[in-house]
């Protein structure tokens, strides 16, 4: 099997990577287990693995220098994670628009096989929900995107949709929570500013949390929504039942949940102290995305879900022993 990682330097991308390379399979699409031969890390800065199945591609995948490169070689799984994030998005709309949508549709065209269709993996994002929502949100609620960030993702997922529908790919689609716990070093993305509540206070270091103590959002480990885009990957088409698209079924935790959490589960040394200091342009993305993220399909698929913040935590103290 040969796989293509887009946007592999970034934080869901180096773990994905990791994963892959310690899985050493993948199914392939007449679910047959195959081993990993090579995988294709594409992104404009990469961290240096030694792995002799790893070839590092530094490219933008907006270039027509990348797209050629790709077009060169046949892939069997493409898991597509390169993106502008939703601030970012929000600066520069017509730049994320180049990248969440107009390089997805170049690769599209570069990768189709009637022959062969590749798999892709496409992680998409609680983003594409939005408006006056429900307490809960599950895999058919109606997509009502209130960001440039979201309005590329659904975009994005009705582009993969009708290239399966005609042959071309085989795409299967994870809509991701807020996923914790990026190591740093700190980035302006929705998910670190969250993330560093962790990071810093496990640390030992005082941290100010952008939103305000009640405020709930649904979150995922990046261990969790790894395995589940592997396991969206190698899962048969029988089972998808025409669907294409499904939530990661997420945990809601409020910031005084996550505090608590950082009090509970020690690195050794005494939590840095927690503050509250709302950002009002975060607190408004934040408030327009689902507070409850579901999936009425994950027993029937097999995706799962973190047990509690705690082992959140404990997860992410644990891949730092590694570091």
């Amino acid at each position: 099997m040969r796989v293509l990682i887009t946007g592999a330097g970034g934080f869901i991308g180096q773990n994905l990577t990791h994963a892959l390379l310690r899985e050493g399979h993948l199914t392939d699409r007449n679910g047959q287990s195959r081993p990993i031969s090579e995988i294709v890390a594409l992104d404009t800065h990469l961290p240096r693995i030694s792995d002799t199945r790893l070839t590092l591609l530094e490219e933008d995948i907006t270039s027509p220098q990348a797209l050629g490169k790709i077009g060169a070689q046949r892939f069997d799984s493409i898991f597509h994670l390169a993106a502008v994030l939703t601030s970012e998005a929000e600066r520069q709309p017509a730049r994320a628009l180049g990248t969440n949508v107009s390089a997805l549709a170049a690769l599209i065209e570069t990768i189709r096989s009637t022959d062969n269709p590749p798999r892709l993996i496409f992680p998409s994002s609680i983003a594409v929900f939005g408006g006056l929502l429900p307490d809960t949100v599950d895999d058919d609620y109606t997509r009502r995107p209130q960001t440039t960030y979201g309005t590329h993702k659904a975009i994005a997922e009705l582009m993969l949709a009708d290239a399966t529908r005609h042959g071309i790919i085989d795409s299967r689609t994870l809509r991701l929570p807020i996923v914790l716990v990026h190591s740093g070093p700190p980035t302006s993305s929705i998910s670190d500013r969250i993330a560093a509540i962790v990071r810093e206070a496990t640390a030992g270091r005082d941290v100010v949390c952008p939103l305000r103590n009640d405020t709930r959002v649904p979150v995922a480990s990046v261990q969790t929504v790894v395995i589940n885009l592997i396991h969206l990957h190698n899962l048969e088409k029988a089972k998808l039942r025409g669907k294409r698209g499904f939530n990661q079924p997420a945990l809601t935790v409020s910031m005084d949940d996550i505090a608590a959490s950082v009090a509970r589960v020690r690195n050794g040394k005494p939590p840095g102290k927690i503050t509250f200091a709302p950002d009002p342009e975060l607190k408004q993305i934040v408030d327009g995305w689902p507070k409850g993220l579901i999936s009425t399909r994950a027993a029937s698929i097999g995706t799962t879900s973190d047990r509690n913040f705690d082992d959140i935590v404990a997860g992410y103290l644990k891949s730092l022993q590694g570091k």
